[in-house]
């Protein structure tokens, strides 16, 4: 025992390993998973220090703001390792060579960023005369995502999970996760789930009379249709439909459509219809006509 301690209280030069904690990485810079996360030294030390060292690994920290970079290889120079390695070492241990070449090349690549919209994968089944107002709602609608170039760039959406709603007559809610593409390791989601949500309301039908509008006619020329009036079905909440008149809704029919001159029949259009109302369907599509030449 004695020849033991006697021995370990000896000075020697033998290899050991440092594990790397990597610090002021520039914000535009990203690890690949496989970086360099210890590097092997030799150092001359007591044999209790370097068997100390063996058991219990050294930190050292591994400053990048002396990064260089040349045709997207990022690296320090040796120097530059070894002072940075020497300065976090006590006086007792004297570092003799670290195990890399001239340089320490890092795994990084260049961190790219770019928005894509988020795609739900949902149905809604609604009640009876039940309707969302502004639609399926997704919370947030984009993510962020950050990368190699080469593995966003052929990303321009994410989904969603697959979630349905069934007989909804209420406002709802619900947390779904999105589909992230696990074979891109080096890539970053600023989110991995959504909530989706809607606004839901009862709604009422109403009919109205409208007059129609010939739109296009040439120079010259007068026009008559029959009917020169049509219904339109509207359907929104009470409230609005309270408050729509027909001068709120424009239907045309216009003049260029008008093909063949055997049959006298153009074509009718929603033009314009109020904020509010949900749905819209023309009682009747179509009118005929009769010109006057002047």
């Amino acid at each position: 025992m004695a020849w033991f301690i006697s021995n370990l209280s000896e000075s020697y030069t033998a290899n050991t390993y440092f594990n790397l904690e990597y610090i002021n990485v520039p914000d535009s810079l990203f690890f690949a998973d496989n970086y360099k996360e210890e590097v092997q030294v030799k150092l001359n030390a007591g044999g209790f220090q370097l068997m100390r060292l063996n058991v219990f690994r050294k930190k050292i920290q591994v400053d990048l703001s002396q990064l260089e970079n040349k045709r997207e290889k990022y690296f320090l120079r040796q120097s530059v390792f070894r002072k940075q390695i020497e300065g976090q070492l006590s006086n007792s241990l004297s570092l003799t060579e670290v195990g890399v070449l001239d340089t320490l090349f890092l795994d990084l690549y260049k961190l790219h960023t770019k928005e894509v919209p988020v795609v739900a994968n949902s149905k809604v089944g609604l009640k009876q005369n039940y309707v969302i107002e502004g639609g399926l709602k997704i919370t947030p609608d984009t993510i962020k995502i950050s990368g190699p170039k080469a593995e966003i760039d052929s990303i321009v959406k994410i989904e969603a999970e697959a979630y349905d709603f069934e007989n909804i007559a209420a406002n709802f809610e619900a947390e779904v996760a999105l589909q992230l593409p696990q074979e891109l390791s080096n890539t970053k989601f600023s989110a991995n789930r959504v909530v989706l949500s809607g606004e839901v309301y009862r709604f009422s039908e109403k009919i109205l009379t409208v007059s129609v509008d010939v739109i296009n006619l040439p120079e010259g020329v007068e026009i008559r249709t029959f009917p020169n009036k049509v219904s339109i079905l509207c359907k929104a909440k009470v409230d609005v439909l309270r408050e729509v008149k027909p001068s709120d809704f424009s239907v045309i029919a216009d003049f260029k459509d008008y093909k063949d001159e055997n049959l006298p029949i153009l074509k009718l259009k929603l033009a314009k219809k109020p904020q509010g109302v949900y749905g819209v369907k023309l009682k009747e599509d179509t009118v005929e006509f009769i010109l006057n030449r002047q």
